[in-house]
């Protein structure tokens, strides 16, 4: 079953930046990486219960052929994933909880 996806904008600000690093380190890398970060929340779309729990209900899916994780969650009831943080691997995960206010 599909899931709708809501991406926070935060989230979202993360690809961005993260995309135009990655223009400025090589033309066309940026659009590469996220083509990447889009396949991954496709996949997590069509099934959100195949990536690991990180922390309670926070789920975690890494991006093919770039050191980055989608942070996501899943509420059931509304058949809705929210992504909250696509960030590099050597970040921390726990900033999840310092954007979303939960400690």
């Amino acid at each position: 079953m599909n899931y709708k996806i809501k991406i926070d904008p935060i989230a979202r600000l993360d690809m961005i930046e993260s995309a135009i690093w990655y223009n400025k380190q090589q033309h066309g890398l940026g659009r590469r990486y996220y083509n990447s970060v889009q396949q991954t929340i496709k996949s997590i779309k069509s099934n959100p219960y195949k990536y690991q729990l990180r922390h309670k209900a926070l789920r975690m899916a890494l991006v093919n052929k770039f050191p980055f994780m989608v942070m996501f969650l899943v509420d059931e009831n509304k058949k809705q994933i929210a992504v909250t943080a696509v960030l590099h691997t050597s970040r921390n995960p726990t900033i999840w909880n310092e954007r979303t206010g939960k400690q």
